[in-house]
This record gives C-alpha cells, structure tokens and sequence, in this order.
C-alpha cells in the first residue's frame, strides 16, 4: 500500500478493467512492475492478508463476488510462523526422527499454486463471472 504517498486517482470505468487492475497492483499493492502478464503471487508477491487487500480494493468497484474467488489456489494465504510455531522449535527434532523412523516424508510438499495473471482478473471482471485461467 501506498505508504509514503498518496495513491494517484484511479482511472475511470470508460478505461476497462484492465486499467483498474493495473492501477490496484501498482499504487496500492506497491508492485510497481506490475504488468498485464504478471501474476499475483509468483511475479508481484502478493500473498497472506495483501491478498485479501488486493481483493478488497478490486471489490470496491467490482463488487463483492471478487472475494469469492479461488484465491487460494493461486495465492499461499498464510502469513508464516505463529507463536505455536515457535514453541514447537524444542521438540522439532524429535518430531523430525518420528517422521524419519517411521518412514513418512520429513517435510510436507510444498502446494503447487497456479498463475493468476492480471490480465486475466480483468477478463473476469469484464465477463462479471469466475473463470479458470
């Protein structure tokens, strides 16, 4: 978000959607490279609670359906470590050699996500309906 600055006025509706989009990413996501091809988590870094931002700013205008998208399958929505992530560190090696001798993966496979391009978000608002990329 615009931290420092103001954000700029955003474009008007005659100018699409794509100009909104653009414009969210830019001015209030921070992305200043954000481009029509970039996608959300992998090219902009948008992931955790900025997404649920991303969408709040993009359903001001849209509406409330924006937050109703499968952003989990193309965001990671956690933050990081809490608290009980921290307690664990102690016991982890313990946790580690159970996995180990039991002959289950040390760690978890990391969920691959999806491209959400910005490109497409618009196409989605344009079309007023949800649609896999």
């Amino acid at each position: 978000m615009a931290l420092f600055s103001t954000p700029s006025e955003p474009p008007p509706e005659s100018e699409g959607a794509l100009a909104y989009v653009l414009w969210v990413a830019r001015e209030w996501m921070g992305a200043s490279n954000a481009e029509p091809s970039s996608a959300v988590m992998q090219d902009l870094g948008i992931f955790g609670d900025d997404v649920d931002d991303f969408a709040l700013k993009l359903a001001e205008r849209h509406g409330d359906w924006v937050a109703n998208w499968p952003w989990d399958e193309f965001a990671d929505l956690n933050e990081g470590t809490d608290v009980r992530g921290c307690l664990m560190l102690p016991i982890l090696p313990l946790l580690l050699a159970y996995r180990f001798v039991r002959g289950l993966p040390l760690l978890q496979p990391k969920q691959k996500l999806r491209r959400l391009e910005l490109a497409h978000i618009a196409k989605v608002l344009e079309a007023g309906e949800w649609s896999n990329p």
